[in-house]
C-alpha cells in the first residue's frame, strides 16, 4: 500500500513525541508553535499605544502567546515586562496589602532594570493609597527611567479575585490610562491584562476597570488546518497522519493542550491498521472518560475549579447538566455563571447563541452524571413524603409518556452530535412498545444528516451508527451511495473528471445500472488506455527522453524520476544533480629573457592513483593556453612523465618574457595526488620547481547546483558550478554522473553530439566539440560574425547556423563529424519562425506574409509553400521533414504535407492554448488543447490514430506531450502538474465517445472542413475545402455514401467552405465560403438554389435562418448582412460600429444581435423595409452566444465570463439565478420543449431548468470533441406508438465528432439508460482507478543511489 511506501521510505522522526509540547510554555521560534490570529493583532494592538486583554480559558496558550509577543517587542525596541500574580499571590498572598504591592514594584524594578533605591522610595510615599502610590510609581520612576516605550503583561489576574487587597492593582492600570488625558508621557506606558476570570465579577465598578479601554484580543482554539504542523511529527504516512489528525480534531475541537497531548500520544505509539481507531482509543484512554477527572491534570483543574466556587458551583453545574442533557439553553451575558463556565471553557455559545460544549474530550469526563453526583441534596422529611406519593401516582404515566421525551427531543434536534443520538436511540428503545418508534425516528434523523454531509469523514461516521439498526447495512450502503451521487454531480459540474469518475465508482455500494453506465462514460477509450497517473509535483521544469520512456522533474538540484518497465510505469528514488567545485593547483615561473620560444620541452612528476581525472594546461605570458595529457595512467612519486612535442607546439613563437603558468585541475573525487616537480624548458633555459614533499592537488568539492542545462531529449543533464568553469555531464538515464569538463563559463550549451561523444557548446562566434570520454576540448568551429542563432539537430550530427547579411538571411548546416558547410541556403528578409527536421535536410521558415517554406538544404530549391489564414505562432517539421505542425496561439493548429500544399491534412480551432508534437518517426502527431484534449493523428491523412486523451494539465509552462521512442507509449505532463503515462494502440479508436453512440457513416472525405447536424438530427451537411457542400440521410452506409457521392456533392463555391447552418425545420441549409459567396440548398435533394449571395462581411462568422427560414442573416465582425432565402435578394448591409459575436432571430422580422461592449441589439425592419439598430440591454462584459426561446419568449445570452443570463425582452428584467460554467461556452440551445438551456464546453454539456428565477443547473454529461461547425441537436425520431423520444427536455444530445476515416454522428444521454456498464466489484474498480488516478507508484532504487 502507498501508505506502508510511504513510511518506510520518509526519514527516521522523533519518536519520542518530544517535539510537541504539552502545559509548559512555547516560545514562537521553537518547532510546533502555532500562529493564530491573535499573535497579530496583539502585537498591532501594542504597537499602536492601546491597552490591550487577553482573557481565555487555562491550557490555551496565554504564556507562549506573551513570550511571543514579548521578543517581538523588545527586538522592535520596547521595554517589556511580566508580572506573575499567581508566583506574587503564593509568596505574599497572606501578608499584608503593602508588602503585596511592594511585590509588584519590585518585580518591575528587576525585570526593567531600574538603578533606584526602591524600598526608601516606597517608604516614602506610604501615605498614598496602594493604587496612588502605584501610580506614581509609574510616572516617577518607570517612565522617568527608561525612554523607550514600555510594555507591562499582567498575567494570572484571576489570582486578584481571592484577595480582600487586591482591588487596587487593576484600578491603577484604569488610573494610568487615564492620565494619559493630561500627561503625555503616560502614552509610552501601556498594560496588557491576561488570565483566566470573569471580567464583570472581577471588577465591580466600571469607572476602575481596565477592561472597558483595552482591546480585547481572542485566543481562540487551533483550526484544522494549523493541526497540519504536526503532520510530520506523527510518525505517519502522509495520509495517515491527515486521517489522525481529522480524528484529533474531532475529539478536541482545536484545544491547544488536548491537541498537543493527544499528538504526543499519537506519535509514541506505532499505528497501523484503522487509524481512526486507535485515535480513539487514545483519546478515551489517555484523555477521556471519568478516571480523567483524578488521573489528567487539567481536567483535574477544570473539576477543581467549579467545585471551589462555592458561590456558583450549584448554578453551574445545573446549567452545566442541561446543556449536556441536550437541552437548549441560551447563553445570558448578564448571568455570572454562563459567564464563569464560559472563563472556564467548559462551554461555548454557537452561532445561534446556545451553550455548546466545548469539545467532545469535555463531553466524556464531565457528563450529566458528573453534574447531578456534585449537586448536593436539600431534601426535607415532608417534601419526601409527598414527592413519594405523586411519584407512586404518576410512574406509569411518567414511564410511558414524560420519561421519553427527552430523548424524542435529542433525536430530532440536528444540532446534537451524533454520540448524543446514539445514546437517545439506546435509551428511548428501553421503554416498552418504543422499539419501532425509536428505530424509525434513528433513522429519519441519521438520513437528514447524511443529506447533508459533506466530507467522507462524515458520511463514514453515520454509517457505522446506522449499523445497530435491523436494516442497518442496507441504510448504510443507501446513504453512502446517495452521499456520492452528490459528489458525482458536484464534480460533474465542476468538470472534475477524475474525482467524478471516483465519486461514480464509490456510489457502487448500491450497485444499479445507471451508476455503472456514468462510470463507463467517464472512463471512456482514453481512461482505457491510462497506465498511469503521478500526482502534481511541485518542479522547476520537466523533460522527458523517448528512448526510455523517462520522465525526470527537477527543482533546482532535485530530481524525481519515472519510467516503464515491464508494462508498469515506476518510480525512481529522488536524486540530487551536484556540480564539482574545482580549484585549480597553480604554479608560475618568471622568465626575464628577451627573444621567442623556438623550442619548448616538459616533463612533470605526479603522484596520483589516477592520472586520467587529473587536466593540464601549460599558459603562455600572452594569455594563450596548451592543454597537455598524461600518456601514462597512473604515476609513482619517483617518475617524470615526458609532454609529447606536438601537445607544446601551439605555443611556438610566444616571447619569452613575463609569467609561465602550469595549471593541474582534479576533475574526480575519491582520490588524491601531489605534484612532485615539473620542469620547464625554453631554448637552451631549464626552469626547475621541485617538492620534496609534494604540493597537494586540490580535491574537488561536490556541491548541489541550480545552474543546470537539460537535453531537448531529456536524456543528459549539464550541471555547471557557481565558482569555478566546471560542467558536469550527467546520464539521467542511469542517474551518473558522466564526466567533468572545464567549460568556460560564458560558453552556452547547445547540446549533445550522436551517440554523446562531444558536449557541443558556443561562445560568441564560435562553436566548441568537447569530448565527453576524457573532458578535452577537440576542435572548434570559427563561424565569423552576424550570427543570429545557432540549432544543433535532433541526431546530434549537424549545426544549423544563420547569418544576417543586409538584407537576406543565409543558413548553413555544418557537419559535425567533418567541420565543413554541408549545404546553405540564402533568403531574402528576416524569418518569423523556423524548424528543422532530424537529420537537418530541410527547413521551414514563417515570414511575416502568414506564409511558411519548406527548403530542402541539400540542393537549396523551395519543395512547398503554405498560404495560411492567420500568423503562426510557431512552426515544426516532422523528423522525415515530410509533414508540418503548424500552431496558432490560443486558435488552433492545422497540420500539412509538404507533397500536398492545396489544404491542410488536418485543421482544429476553437479557444485555449493549443500544442502539437511528432513522434519520433514522424508518421503520427500530438494535437489538441487541455479545454478539449489531445489526439493522436496519422501524419499520412490527419485521421485519428487513437482516442481523445484528457491529460488533467492545466496552461502552464514546460508542457510534455510526447511519444515513446516505439510510439507504443504517450506521455503527458506539466511543471507544478500532474503526469500522465497511456498506451497508445496501433489502430484508431472505434469511437470517441466514452458511452451509448450511435454511429452514422457520415462523409469520409479527409477534406471536410465543416459540418453540422440538422435540429432534429435526421441529416447531416458537410463542407470541403473544395468548396464542396454534402448533404447526407443519417444511417447512411459507406456503400451508400461512395455510390450517392456524385449525386449529392456539388461544387458551391471556388473556395473552402467555412460557415454551415441549417434551418430550424431542417429543409434547407446556407453555406458560406472563402470566396465571400453565400448558398442556400434543399436539405433533401440537396440541389442548391440557383443564385448565388454575395455578402459585404470580410467573413461569414456566424450565420442564422429566421423561424420561417424566409430570411438569412449572416454576421462579419461589425457587419450583418441579410438575404431574402427564396429569392437571393439582399435586404440590408448594415455597419454596426464595432465587433458583434453572435446573432439569433427573434422572430421572422427581428434579429438580436450580441457585441462586445456588453450590449444587446436588436435589428428590425419598418414598413417601408429599412432596417434599424435598438439597443435592449446593456450588460457587464462582452456578449459571446444567443440563444432565443421562440414560445416562451425568453433569450439566454453567455458572456465572456462564462455565464449565463435569462432576460426577458418585454420588460427587460435579467433573471436572478445564474449559471457559471468552468469552461469556454462554444454552443448555447433549447430543449425542444423550451424547459431546458443546454450549455457546452470543450468536453462537457451542462443542462439547467428553466424558472421565473433564472437558470437552475440540474445535470451534466462529458462530450466529444466536435467537429468544426457542429452544434447541439436533439433526436425528433417518434417512440413506437406515435410518442415523441426523450428529447423534447434535452435528455438526449445529437452531436458530429470526428471518427477513425470520417465524421460520426454521437447521441448522448443525460439519463445513462442504455450503452454498456463498468464491470467488476466496487473494491477491485476502487483499486484500480484509485492506482490510475492518484499516481500509487512505488519508487525503485538505482544502483548507485
Amino acid at each position: 500500500m502507498v501508505e506502508n511506501s510511504d513510511r518506510k521510505n520518509s526519514p527516521a522522526l522523533d519518536k519520542t513525541g518530544e517535539f510537541f509540547n504539552v502545559g509548559a510554555p512555547l516560545h514562537a521560534v521553537r518547532p510546533g508553535y502555532i500562529q493564530r490570529p491573535a499573535d497579530s493583532l496583539l502585537f498591532d494592538t501594542i504597537v499602536a499605544g492601546n491597552y490591550a486583554n487577553v482573557i481565555a480559558p487555562g491550557r490555551t496558550g496565554k504564556t507562549s502567546l506573551i513570550a511571543a509577543t514579548s521578543a517581538r517587542l523588545q527586538n522592535n525596541g520596547f521595554k517589556v515586562a511580566v508580572i506573575d500574580l499567581e508566583q506574587i499571590s503564593e509568596r505574599d498572598g497572606d501578608s499584608d496589602a503593602g508588602r503585596w504591592y511592594y511585590s509588584i514594584a519590585y518585580r518591575l524594578s528587576r525585570q526593567l532594570r531600574l538603578k533606584t533605591d526602591l524600598q526608601t522610595w516606597w517608604q516614602d510615599h506610604s501615605i498614598l493609597s496602594n493604587r496612588q502610590r502605584l501610580v506614581e510609581f509609574y510616572v516617577q520612576v518607570v517612565l522617568q527611567n527608561i525612554p523607550e516605550r514600555i510594555v507591562i503583561f499582567i498575567d494570572e489576574i484571576q489570582c486578584v479575585a481571592d484577595l480582600p487587597f487586591a482591588e487596587h492593582l487593576l484600578a491603577s492600570v484604569r488610573a494610568a490610562h487615564n492620565a494619559r488625558a493630561t500627561e503625555p508621557e503616560f502614552n509610552r506606558l501601556s498594560f496588557v491584562i491576561v488570565g483566566e476570570c470573569d471580567q464583570q465579577g472581577l471588577v465591580g465598578d466600571p469607572q476602575l476597570s481596565p477592561f472597558p479601554v483595552a482591546t480585547e484580543v481572542r485566543l481562540g482554539d487551533f483550526s484544522r488546518n494549523d493541526l497540519d504542523v504536526f503532520a510530520n511529527e506523527l510518525n505517519l504516512s502522509n495520509a495517515d497522519a491527515a486521517r489522525a489528525l481529522d480524528r484529533v480534531y474531532h475529539w478536541t475541537r482545536g484545544q491547544p493542550y488536548l491537541s498537543q497531548k493527544l499528538c504526543r500520544a499519537i506519535s509514541r505509539e506505532q499505528l497501523d491498521g484503522d487509524i481512526d481507531e486507535h485515535v480513539d482509543r487514545l483519546a478515551m484512554h489517555r484523555l477521556g472518560g471519568r478516571a480523567a477527572i483524578s488521573s489528567e491534570p487539567h481536567m483535574s483543574h477544570l473539576h477543581r475549579s467549579v467545585m471551589g466556587d462555592r458561590k456558583n458551583f450549584e448554578s453551574m453545574l445545573t446549567t452545566y447538566g442541561k446543556v449536556r442533557k441536550g437541552m437548549r439553553v441560551e447563553y445570558d451575558p448578564d448571568s455570572p455563571r454562563h459567564r464563569q463556565l464560559l472563563a472556564l471553557g467548559l462551554l461555548v455559545p454557537d452561532q445561534k447563541g446556545m451553550l455548546r460544549i466545548r469539545n467532545r474530550l469535555y463531553e466524556s469526563v464531565f457528563t450529566a452524571r458528573w453534574a447531578n453526583e456534585n449537586l448536593p441534596l436539600h431534601w426535607r422529611g415532608p417534601a419526601i413524603a409527598a414527592l413519594l406519593v405523586i411519584a407512586l401516582t404518576a410512574i406509569p404515566f411518567t414511564y410511558t409518556q414524560l420519561l421519553p421525551k427527552p430523548y424524542l427531543r435529542v433525536m430530532s434536534n440536528p444540532a446534537n452530535d451524533l454520540e448524543s443520538v446514539a445514546s437517545a436511540h439506546v435509551n428511548l428503545r428501553s421503554f416498552p412498545g418504543h422499539d419501532d418508534a425509536a428505530d424509525r425516528m434513528y433513522q429519519t434523523a441519521l438520513e437528514n444528516r447524511a443529506r447533508q454531509a459533506t466530507t467522507r469523514n462524515e458520511i463514514r461516521a453515520l454509517t457505522r451508527f446506522a449499523l445497530v439498526l435491523p436494516n442497518g447495512q442496507a441504510l448504510a450502503d443507501r446513504m453512502q451511495a446517495d452521499f456520492w451521487d452528490r459528489s458525482f454531480n458536484d464534480a460533474m459540474r465542476e468538470e472534475r473528471r477524475d474525482d467524478a469518475l471516483m465519486a461514480a465508482l464509490e456510489s457502487l455500494t448500491v450497485s444499479t445500472q445507471p451508476r455503472r453506465r456514468r462510470a463507463a462514460s467517464l472512463v471512456g477509450d482514453d481512461y482505457s488506455e491510462l497506465m498511469a497517473t503521478i500526482p502534481v509535483q511541485d518542479a522547476d521544469g520537466v523533460v522527458f527522453n523517448a528512448d526510455n520512456v523517462q520522465l525526470t522533474y527537477h527543482k533546482g538540484a532535485a530530481i524525481s524520476q519515472w519510467s516503464v518497465a515491464s508494462g508498469s510505469v515506476e518510480a525512481r528514488e529522488p536524486w540530487t544533480i551536484s556540480a564539482l567545485e574545482v580549484a585549480p593547483l597553480l604554479r608560475r615561473v618568471i622568465v626575464d629573457r628577451e627573444g621567442t620560444a623556438s623550442r619548448i620541452g616538459m616533463t612533470i612528476n605526479v603522484s596520483h592513483p589516477r592520472l586520467d581525472d587529473l587536466r593540464m594546461r601549460l599558459i603562455a605570458p600572452s594569455g594563450r593556453t596548451a592543454e597537455l595529457s598524461f600518456s601514462a595512467a597512473s604515476s609513482a612519486a619517483n617518475e617524470q612523465i615526458r609532454i609529447p612535442q606536438d601537445q607544446l607546439r601551439p605555443l611556438l613563437g610566444e616571447d619569452l618574457s613575463g609569467t609561465w603558468s602550469l595549471s593541474l585541475r582534479d576533475e574526480s573525487t575519491g582520490v588524491t595526488g601531489h605534484l612532485m616537480r615539473w620542469d620547464l624548458s625554453l631554448n637552451s633555459q631549464v626552469l626547475v620547481e621541485n617538492f620534496d614533499r609534494g604540493l597537494d592537488i586540490p580535491d574537488p568539492v561536490e556541491r548541489p547546483s541550480e545552474n543546470i542545462w537539460f537535453s531537448p531529449d531529456g536524456r543528459y543533464a549539464v550541471a555547471r558550478a557557481l565558482q569555478s568553469d566546471s560542467a558536469r555531464v550527467w546520464d539521467l538515464n542511469f542517474a551518473q554522473a558522466a564526466r567533468t569538463i572545464a567549460v568556460p563559463a560564458n560558453e552556452r550549451v547547445l547540446g549533445m553530439s550522436a551517440g554523446a561523444e562531444f558536449l557541443v557548446t558556443t561562445s560568441q562566434n564560435s562553436v566548441n566539440l568537447w569530448r565527453t570520454s576524457d573532458g578535452r576540448r577537440d576542435r572548434t568551429f570559427e563561424l565569423g560574425t552576424s550570427v543570429l542563432d545557432i540549432v544543433l539537430s535532433r541526431d546530434g550530427q549537424h549545426l544549423l547556423t544563420s547569418y544576417q547579411s543586409d538584407p537576406d538571411t543565409i543558413f548553413e548546416v555544418w557537419s559535425l563529424a567533418t567541420g565543413e558547410v554541408v549545404a546553405d541556403l540564402s533568403i531574402a528578409g528576416v524569418p518569423a519562425l523556423q524548424s528543422i527536421d532530424a537529420t537537418a535536410n530541410y527547413l521551414a521558415i514563417a515570414d511575416y506574409d502568414r506564409a511558411v517554406r519548406v527548403w530542402n538544404l541539400r540542393d537549396a530549391e523551395q519543395v512547398a509553400q503554405f498560404d495560411l489564414r492567420s500568423q503562426p505562432t510557431s512552426i515544426e517539421l516532422s523528423a522525415n521533414g515530410q509533414a508540418l505542425g503548424i500552431v496558432f496561439a490560443s486558435s488552433g493548429i492545422s497540420l500539412w504535407r509538404t507533397d500536398r500544399t492545396g489544404f491542410p491534412l488536418l485543421e482544429e480551432t476553437g479557444p485555449g492554448s493549443w500544442y502539437l508534437a511528432f513522434s519520433p518517426s514522424g508518421a503520427r502527431v500530438l494535437a489538441g488543447n487541455r479545454h478539449e484534449g489531445i489526439q493522436s493523428y496519422r501524419t499520412s491523412d490527419g485521421m485519428p490514430a487513437g482516442p481523445l486523451l484528457d491529460p488533467g494539465l492545466g496552461d502552464g509552462p514546460d508542457r510534455i506531450q510526447a511519444y515513446g521512442a516505439a510510439e507504443k507509449i504517450v506521455v503527458t505532463a506539466g511543471a507544478g502538474d500532474i503526469a500522465r503515462f497511456w498506451s497508445s494502440p496501433d489502430v484508431a479508436a472505434a469511437s470517441t465517445q466514452p458511452g451509448a453512440v450511435t454511429p452514422s457513416a457520415g462523409w469520409r472525405g479527409p477534406e471536410t472542413a465543416v459540418a453540422t447536424v440538422a435540429p432534429g438530427g435526421q441529416r447531416i451537411a458537410f463542407g470541403d475545402r473544395s468548396g464542396h457542400v454534402h448533404i447526407e440521410r443519417v444511417g447512411i452506409t459507406p456503400t451508400d455514401t461512395s455510390a450517392d457521392s456524385d449525386e449529392i456533392s456539388f461544387v458551391g463555391h471556388q473556395g473552402s467552405v467555412t460557415t454551415l447552418v441549417f434551418s430550424q425545420d431542417g429543409a434547407l441549409v446556407a453555406s458560406a465560403g472563402s470566396d465571400g459567396v453565400i448558398r442556400i440548398w434543399d436539405a433533401h435533394s440537396g440541389l442548391p438554389r440557383p443564385f448565388y449571395g454575395r455578402a459585404t462581411v470580410t467573413t461569414a462568422d456566424r450565420m442564422a435562418f429566421s423561424p420561417t427560414a424566409d430570411k438569412l442573416a449572416v454576421l462579419g465582425a461589425q457587419r450583418v448582412w441579410i438575404m431574402d432565402s427564396e429569392s437571393g435578394d439582399e435586404l440590408a448591409s448594415i455597419d454596426l460600429g464595432e465587433v458583434h459575436a453572435d446573432l439569433e432571430f427573434a422572430d421572422d422580422d427581428s434579429i438580436l444581435l450580441g457585441a462586445e461592449s456588453g450590449t444587446l441589439r436588436s435589428l428590425y425592419p419598418d414598413r417601408t423595409g429599412n432596417w434599424h439598430l435598438r439597443n435592449i440591454w446593456q450588460g457587464s462584459g462582452p456578449i459571446r452566444l444567443i440563444a432565443v426561446a421562440q414560445e416562451r419568449k425568453t433569450i439566454v445570452l453567455a458572456d465572456a465570463a462564462n455565464r449565463l443570463h435569462t432576460l426577458d425582452p418585454q420588460g427587460g428584467e435579467i433573471g436572478a439565478d445564474v449559471l457559471s460554467v468552468p469552461g469556454t461556452l462554444l454552443d448555447v440551445a433549447f430543449s425542444p420543449d423550451e424547459s431546458r438551456v443546454l450549455a457546452r464546453t470543450g468536453r462537457w454539456i451542462h443542462r439547467a431548468l428553466m424558472t421565473p428565477q433564472g437558470l437552475v443547473w440540474t445535470d451534466t454529461i462529458r462530450s466529444p470533441r466536435v467537429m468544426r461547425g457542429s452544434q447541439m441537436a436533439f433526436d425528433s425520431r417518434r417512440e413506437p406508438g406515435g410518442a415523441r423520444s426523450a428529447g423534447l427536455a434535452g435528455d438526449r444530445v445529437l452531436l458530429l465528432s470526428r471518427a477513425a476515416g470520417g465524421a460520426e454522428l454521437v447521441e448522448l444521454g443525460f439519463r445513462y439508460a442504455d450503452g454498456p456498464g463498468l464491470f467488476g466489484s466496487r473494491a477491485a474498480l476502487l483499486e484500480n482507478w484509485t492506482t490510475r488516478l492518484q499516481g500509487d507508484v512505488r519508487p525503485i532504487m538505482l544502483p548507485g543511489l
